[in-house]
C-alpha cells in the first residue's frame, strides 16, 4: 500500500509518538554500539561458521517473541472478546515482516539440519529467550518494544547488509551451475522482505504502530516499553559479545592474533543493524 506524504506517521518532530520516544531513550545504546564497531571493516566476512552463530542468536530472539506475539494476539477477556493489548498487537502485526521463516531458511543453508540450531546453547542466548517468554507473557505490551527495535533495525540496515554479506568472500560455497548471487540469496533471507516495495512496507508498519499505540496504551505501559527497548539493546550486545569472545579464543589458538581479530569483526556484523537503525531513525 502506497502512502501519501501526508499519511506518513509518526512525524520525526512528534515527541509524543512512542516510536520517537524509544529512539530518543535508546540513543545512548546506539552510541555504545557505534563505539564497538568500525563500519569500514565490519563487512570483512570470511568464515561462515562464525557468521551462522551470529544469525542463530538472532533467530532465537525473533522466533521466541514472534511465538509469544501469536499467543498474546489471541488472548481474550471474560466476555470472549480480544483484550485491549491483543487488539493493539493485532493492529500492529504484519505477517510480511516476520523473520522466523527467513532465518530458518538461512540456518538450514548453513547448518543443513534444524537439530543443530533449534535450541539456544549459549548462556546469554538462553537467558534472553527465557526473559522474553517470562516478561512478555506477564506483560504482553512489552512485545511492542521488540516490534519496534528488532523489525525497524532490519528495515533500516537490511538492504545494505544484504548486499555486503552477499559479496563476502568465503561466506558462501561454490555450487556448480549457480552464480555467487544465486547461492548468496539462499543464505541472506534474514535481510529480505518478500514484498514488491520494502519501503512501502516499512512506512505502513510504522504508521500502524503509531496508530495502535498512540491512545490505547497507558503512560505506565509506554514507560515499560521504553525500558524494555533499552534492555533489548543490552541483551543483543551481550549475546554477540558472547559469540565473539568464544571465537576470538578459538581462533587465537588455531590461527593467531590476526585471525582472532577478524573473527571478532565478523560476528559484530549483526550489531551493525542497530547502528544503521540509529542513523536512519534520526533522519526519518
Amino acid at each position: 500500500m502506497k502512502l501519501n506524504q501526508d499519511d506518513i506517521l509518526p512525524l520525526p518532530s512528534d515527541v509524543g509518538a512512542l516510536a520517537n520516544r524509544i529512539n530518543k531513550a535508546t540513543r545512548g545504546s546506539h552510541s555504545k554500539i557505534n563505539n564497538l564497531i568500525n563500519l569500514k571493516i565490519v563487512f570483512a566476512l570470511r568464515d561462515a561458521r562464525i557468521y551462522r552463530q551470529g544469525i542463530q542468536a538472532f533467530y532465537h530472539v525473533f522466533k521466541t517473541y514472534e511465538e509469544v506475539w501469536q499467543v498474546e494476539m489471541q488472548r481474550t477477556d471474560e466476555s470472549g472478546e480480544p483484550t485491549r493489548i491483543a487488539k493493539i498487537l493485532q493492529q500492529t502485526w504484519n505477517p510480511a515482516i516476520t523473520r522466523t521463516g527467513p532465518l530458518t531458511a538461512d540456518l538450514m543453508f548453513y547448518y543443513g539440519s534444524e537439530e543443530k540450531f533449534r535450541d539456544p546453547v549459549m548462556p546469554e542466548q538462553r537467558a534472553f529467550v527465557e526473559h522474553i517468554r517470562e516478561v512478555c507473557h506477564a506483560q504482553p505490551h512489552l512485545l511492542l518494544a521488540y516490534g519496534h527495535v528488532m523489525y525497524l533495525a532490519l528495515f533500516a540496515g537490511g538492504r545494505i547488509l544484504r548486499s555486503n554479506v552477499a559479496r563476502a568472500v568465503g561466506l558462501f560455497p561454490k555450487v556448480p551451475g549457480q552464480t555467487q548471487d544465486e547461492v548468496a540469496a539462499k543464505g541472506t533471507n534474514l535481510f529480505r522482505f518478500e514484498v514488491e516495495d520494502e519501503e512501502a512496507l516499512r512506512l505502513e508498519y510504522k504508521r500502524n504502530y503509531e496508530l495502535a499505540t498512540r491512545n490505547d496504551l497507558t503512560e505506565e505501559e509506554k514507560q515499560d516499553i521504553i525500558a524494555e527497548s533499552l534492555d533489548i539493546f543490552k541483551r543483543n550486545t551481550d549475546c554477540v559479545s558472547e559469540i565473539s569472545a568464544k571465537n576470538t579464543k578459538a581462533l587465537a589458538g588455531k590461527f593467531g592474533y590476526k585471525a582472532a581479530q577478524a573473527g571478532y569483526k565478523m560476528v559484530l556484523v549483526m550489531l551493525a543493524l542497530f547502528v544503521f537503525y540509529s542513523i536512519y531513525s534520526r533522519l526519518f
